[in-house]
């Protein structure tokens, strides 16, 4: 197959591009009549999306847009204030040329990266590199099978050792805080913070252990009047209230084929609130979105109910 050649500055180091390529009726219907394989007459429409199914699912994002089936109350009035307009982000497919750099900064600059599986992977020994280009170009690697490492590292060190995984990533290694080992940036959208976008590496003095993230670029959506807070939490309230199933309702952690939300909770008392882009993430994590949302802090819970704007 096609050699992908590196760009200017990866040091003209070649990586063979593995493409698989399906051929299946389910494109245009196939019927047999009088011994004749024809197509179908009802083509493929031309907006109709293609998608090859994940051979395994990106890892679930630890935070994302979603609330509890509960009696949510307060006792104070909602001053916080956000934009009066803004759009959602979609995270589009990344681009090869970013995993390439990704890889080369995760040690794997000799491994070739099957571009035409999905995830797209790279594997040296026991180390390998996973990308969903159909989930917002989701990532992760791991060094080895468990994601315990050597010695730990104190938190200038974890800052300096993710840099170049961050850089490669195409964030700003400013911006990232580091805690026990575990380097941490949360990019922010227009300015404001976002819930669930975060890339998160854990180090030992070898280097990376094990890491997730986004290689995806963002694509803005139409621009819609948002909700003030106190007009988000009335809805939530009346929202909650209602029994539901659909896992997308439900908040913090989340699992493929989970069997839905957990029963409703004792009421929950909101003590504030705050403005940013959450992570609104599928039942595969087929093509995320950064979407504006309230994040309600609870009393006694430590993770927030999240309600879009």
């Amino acid at each position: 197959m096609d050699l992908n050649r590196r760009e200017a500055g990866t040091r003209g180091r070649l990586r063979r591009s593995v493409v698989t390529v399906v051929m299946a009726c389910a494109l245009t219907a196939c019927s047999g009549q009088q011994g004749q394989i024809t197509a179908s007459t009802s083509p493929v429409p031309a907006t109709a999306e293609i998608v090859q199914r994940p051979t395994t699912f990106p890892p679930a994002p630890t935070h994302r847009l979603g609330y509890d089936n509960a009696k949510y109350w307060t006792q104070r009035a909602f001053t916080e204030t956000g934009p009066k307009t803004g759009r959602s982000y979609a995270l589009d497919a990344p681009a090869q040329r970013r995993a390439l750099a990704l890889a080369d900064a995760l040690g794997l600059a000799a491994t070739p990266i099957s571009f035409g599986a999905n995830p797209w992977q790279a594997a040296q020994g026991t180390a390998k590199l996973e990308i969903w280009p159909d989930s917002g170009g989701r990532w992760r690697y791991r060094r080895q099978s468990t994601i315990s490492g050597s010695a730990t590292v104190d938190d200038r060190q974890a800052r300096a050792l993710a840099r170049p995984v961050l850089r490669a990533a195409g964030l700003d290694p400013a911006g990232a805080r580091a805690d026990h080992s575990t380097a941490v940036l949360e990019p922010r959208v227009q300015g404001h913070p976002t819930w669930g976008w975060e890339t998160e590496i854990h180090l030992d003095a070898k280097g990376v252990v094990y890491a997730s993230g986004w290689l995806g670029p963002t694509r803005a959506e139409t621009e819609r009047a948002l909700l003030a807070a106190a007009q988000a939490f009335t809805r939530l309230q009346q929202q909650a209230a209602r029994p539901r199933k659909a896992s997308k309702a439900c908040p913090a952690v989340f699992r493929p084929h989970s069997p839905g939300c957990p029963p409703p909770t004792v009421p929950s008392l909101v003590t504030g609130a705050r403005f940013a882009y959450a992570l609104d993430w599928g039942l595969e994590g087929h093509r995320p979105r950064l979407v504006p949302a309230w994040l309600f802090t609870r009393q006694g819970v430590p993770a927030p109910a999240v309600f879009a704007a």
